[in-house]
C-alpha cells in the first residue's frame, strides 16, 4: 500500500512532496517529536504531547516550602500557635509533593521525555528537601523553640536555595543546544 495523500493533525491535505520538505526540519527533532501513522492508506503527522511531568510537581513543592517560611515569620511576629501548625503543615505538604516530584522526574527520564538532567539544579533542589526534611524535625519540638531560631533559619535556606534554582523555571531537564540543520 503506497502513501499518496499526507494529513496533519489539522486534517489539512498535504501533497507527497510537501511532506519531502517539512521531513529535514523534522530530523532536527528528538525521535519522539513526531509520529508518522498510516491510516487507510493515507499518511498522518502528529506531534507528540510529551512534555515533562515533574516541573508542575517540583513548582507546587517549591512554593509550599517557602509558604512556611512565610509561616515561620508570623509565628515569629504573633506568637500565635497556629502559625506553627500552618508551617510543620506546609513543610510536610512539600515534602510529600517533592517525593512525587522525584518519582516524575525518575518517570520522565525513562520514557525519555527528558534526554539530560541538570545536575547543578537537581542538587539545589535535593538539598533543599533535605533541609526541609530536618526542618520537620525541628519543627516537631514543643512551642516557641519548634520555629526560633533554627526553623526559621532553616526556613530561610530553603527559601533562598528555591528562589535560586526556580527563578529560571522548574524544569530540570538541561537545555538542548539548537543543532546546525543538515540539508
Amino acid at each position: 500500500m503506497s502513501i499518496t495523500n499526507v494529513r496533519n493533525t489539522a486534517g489539512d491535505e498535504l501533497a507527497l512532496n510537501d511532506l519531502r520538505h517539512r521531513l529535514p526540519m523534522m530530523r532536527n527533532e528528538p525521535a519522539h517529536a513526531t509520529h508518522l501513522l498510516e491510516y487507510r492508506g493515507e499518511a498522518i503527522i502528529k506531534p507528540a504531547s510529551l512534555s515533562p511531568l515533574h516541573p508542575g510537581f517540583v513548582a507546587s513543592g517549591g512554593t509550599l516550602l517557602m509558604a512556611a517560611f512565610v509561616t515561620d515569620l508570623l509565628y515569629w511576629r504573633a506568637l500565635e500557635v497556629q502559625w506553627e501548625n500552618f508551617s510543620i503543615w506546609l513543610i510536610t505538604a512539600g515534602l510529600i509533593i517533592a517525593a512525587l516530584a522525584g518519582l516524575a522526574l525518575l518517570l520522565d527520564y525513562i520514557s525519555r521525555r527528558i534526554q539530560t538532567i541538570s545536575w547543578w539544579r537537581f542538587s539545589g533542589l535535593a538539598a533543599a528537601a533535605i533541609l526541609s526534611l530536618l526542618n520537620a524535625f525541628v519543627h516537631s519540638r514543643d512551642a516557641f523553640t519548634a520555629v526560633v531560631p533554627q526553623g526559621l533559619e532553616l526556613s530561610a535556606i530553603v527559601t533562598m536555595l528555591l528562589i535560586a534554582v526556580g527563578r529560571t523555571g522548574w524544569n530540570l531537564a538541561k537545555p538542548r543546544l539548537a543543532s546546525p540543520s543538515s540539508n
